[in-house]
C-alpha cells in the first residue's frame, strides 16, 4: 500500500519487520521478493510519485574537487529513483572486475562473478530484459563481419541489452499500491539512523517530511537502498551525535567515491569511407529500417579490452563507442531523400544536381549491402574505468537543506594513475587500428599526468563509498552486504562496488538487491 508519510500522525512509531530506505531500483527489487513472504516490509520513500522540486532540492550539495555538478540532475528523489530517468541499458561486470589485480591497488571482491550469475538472471527479469545472455552471436551478429582490429586479440566486441520497461515505477507501482505485506511510505526522508543501547545495532530511524511531521521506524532489520551518495550521507549523520557515524570506525564511509570517466578520446581517421561500422548490429534491426530508432534497439555494442589483455598490460577496464563523421556527400544524400518524400526545400533540388555521382554512388554502394554512408572519420568517446582512491570521498558540509540535514561535500579525485592508464588504453586502441591498417588514431589525450580533454566529466554512476570487504580496515560491509560491526544493517546499491569496472550498475545493483533479500529471508523466517 501507499501511505503519504504526511498524513502519518506526528510521534507515531511504525514496528515492522523489515525497513528498506529508498525506493529505487535495488529497493523495489527487494520489496517485490516479500510479497508472499509473511513479513512485513516499509519501504521508505523521500520523494511522491512525480519530481517535486523542493524534494528534489535536498540532493544540493557542495564539489571541492574534481568538478562534479552532477548532485540534482543524475539522481531523482521519488518513487522509482533514478529509474525515472535512466535508458535501460544493461550489462553484467566482468569476470575480471571482481579479480584483485597484480599492480592495480584495492581491488578485489570478497567473491567472484559466478557467485552473482544467478542472480544477475533473476534480474534480468526484474529490470525486464531479454535472456540472460550476452555473447554477441546469440544476438545475430555474425563473427565474421567485425573487421579487424576488434575481433581479437586485444580489442573485442561486447553489448549491452535494452529494458522493455526501464521505469520501475510504472513498471511496479501498481503491484507494491495492492501489496497488503509492503507498506510504501511517501515524502518519508529518512534523517537519522540510532543505535541501540550495545551500539551493536540500529535501533530505530527518524523519519522526517518538508510538511514538519516528525516519526519513527523500529524493524528487526534495515537496508539502506538510497544510492552511492546518500546511503554514505546518511551513514555519517546516523550514531551518537558527534560522532563518526555507524559503520565508519576505520574511517572509510564516503570513501572511494567512484564514477564511471567519460570524455572524447580521440579522432579515428578511416582508410576505406565504406567500411561497415554497424558491425555491431543485429541484421534483423538493420534490414528492417529501426536500426536508427534509438526507442526499439534491444541491445546496443561497443567496443571493450580482452581480459587476457587487460591482466597482462595491468589496464583497468575501459569501453570504446564512436560517432560518425560523414563525408560530405551525405549532405546530397539527406537531400534526395527529402526529395523523395516531397520534404525538399529550395536548395536540396541544386544539392542533388551539383552531386549526382555521390547520390549514385550512394545507391550503388546501398545495391552491394556496404556502408551507406562514406565516413570520414570516427570520433571516438571513452569510458574508463577509475582508480579506487581513498581520497575521492562524500563527507559532510556545514551547510543544512530543509529538513536540518547536513548538505554533502563531493570531493572527487583522480590519481595520476588514471591519466597514465588512459593513455595506454587510447595507445593500444592506435595501434590495433594502425596494425590492421583500417585507419589511423589521433590521440586527444596530452601525455601528463592531469590534464584532460575539454568536456571530461564523471557519469551519474555513484559508487564505492561503503564498499565491500571481508576485512573491516578495509570496507564497510562484508560479503552479505552487512555494515561491519551492525548486527541488522545492510546496504544495497553501488555504494558497496568495491570496483566499477565499465557496465552500467543497475543490473549489478539489483542483483545483489535480490542476493541480499534471499539472504534476508531466510535469516527472519
Amino acid at each position: 500500500m501507499f501511505i503519504d508519510a504526511r498524513s502519518v500522525p506526528a510521534g507515531t512509531t511504525v514496528e515492522t519487520d523489515l525497513c528498506i530506505i529508498g525506493a529505487g531500483a535495488a529497493g523495489i527489487a527487494m520489496a517485490l521478493q516479500f510479497l508472499a513472504a509473511g513479513m512485513r516490509v516499509g519501504l521508505v520513500e523521500g520523494g511522491g510519485l512525480e519530481y517535486e522540486d523542493d524534494t528534489q532540492s535536498l540532493y544540493d550539495g557542495e564539489s571541492v574537487g574534481r568538478p562534479y555538478p552532477g548532485l540534482t540532475t543524475t539522481r531523482m528523489r521519488a518513487f522509482g529513483g533514478t529509474t525515472n530517468l535512466w535508458g535501460g541499458w544493461c550489462t553484467p561486470l566482468d569476470p575480471i572486475d571482481f579479480e584483485p589485480r597484480e599492480g592495480l591497488p584495492y581491488r578485489g571482491w570478497p567473491f567472484g562473478r559466478a557467485e552473482l550469475d544467478p542472480w544477475y538472471e533473476k534480474a534480468h527479469k526484474v529490470l525486464n530484459l531479454g535472456p540472460y545472455d550476452y555473447s554477441i552471436d546469440h544476438w545475430g551478429i555474425r563473427l565474421d563481419r567485425i573487421p579487424a582490429p576488434f575481433a581479437g586479440p586485444h580489442l573485442v566486441c561486447r553489448m549491452l541489452q535494452s529494458s522493455r520497461q526501464p521505469n520501475l515505477a510504472q513498471a511496479y507501482g501498481k503491484v507494491l499500491e495492492r501489496a497488503g505485506a509492503v507498506a510504501v511510505y511517501l515524502h518519508a526522508n529518512a534523517m537519522h539512523l540510532s543505535a541501540g543501547e550495545s551500539g551493536r545495532e540500529v535501533g530505530e530511524l527518524s523519519v522526517a517530511t518538508l510538511s514538519g511531521n516528525r516519526f519513527t521506524v523500529r524493524a528487526k532489520n534495515y537496508v539502506l537502498a538510497a544510492g552511492g551518495i546518500e546511503t554514505a550521507r546518511l551513514l555519517l549523520v546516523s550514531g551518537d551525535r558527534g560522532g563518526p557515524g555507524l559503520g565508519n570506525r576505520h574511517d572509510l564511509v564516503g570513501r572511494f567515491f567512484m564514477t564511471h570517466l567519460e570524455y572524447d578520446s580521440g579522432t579515428m581517421a578511416i582508410a576505406d569511407p565504406y567500411t561497415d561500422f554497424d558491425f555491431c548490429t543485429n541484421e534483423e534491426l538493420k534490414s528492417s529500417g529501426r536500426l536508427y530508432d534509438p526507442f526499439d534497439l534491444k541491445f546496443v555494442t561497443f567496443v571493450g579490452v580482452s581480459e587476457a589483455s587487460l591482466r597482462r598490460l595491468e589496464l583497468p577496464n575501459a569501453r570504446f563507442r564512436w560517432s560518425f563523421d560523414f563525408d560530405p556527400a551525405k549532405q546530397s544524400i539527406d537531400a534526395f531523400r527529402r526529395l523523395r518524400h516531397g520534404e525538399a526545400r529550395l536548395d536540396d533540388i541544386g544539392a542533388v544536381i551539383r552531386d549526382i555521382g555521390g547520390v549514385g554512388e550512394f545507391v550503388v554502394r546501398k545495391a552491394l549491402s556496404k556502408q551507406a554512408f562514406p565516413v570520414r572519420a570516427l570520433n571516438v568517446h571513452m569510458t574508463g574505468e577509475p582508480m579506487p582512491n581513498p581520497l575521492s570521498r562524500i563527507r559532510l558540509g556545514e551547510e543544512r537543506d530543509a529538513l536540518g540535514m547536513r548538505r554533502v561535500v563531493v570531493d572527487w579525485r583522480l590519481t595520476d594513475r588514471d591519466k597514465q592508464q588512459a593513455l595506454a588504453l587510447q595507445r593500444l586502441l592506435g595501434t590495433e587500428v594502425g596494425r590492421s591498417g583500417i585507419g589511423r588514431l589521433r590521440i586527444a589525450l596530452k601525455d601528463d599526468d592531469a590534464t584532460w580533454p575539454d568536456g571530461t566529466y564523471g557519469d551519474e554512476h555513484h559508487m564505492g563509498t561503503t564498499r565491500m570487504h571481508a576485512d573491516p580496515t578495509q570496507g564497510v560491509v562484508d560479503a552479505q552486504c552487512r555494515v561491519h560491526g551492525m548486527a541488522n544493517l545492510f546496504v544495497a546499491s553501488s555504494a558497496v562496488f568495491p570496483t566499477a569496472g565499465v557496465a552500467n550498475p543497475t543490473l549489478t545493483i539489483v542483483a545483489l538487491a535480490l542476493r541480499l533479500a534471499d539472504h534476508l529471508k531466510r535469516q527472519l523466517t
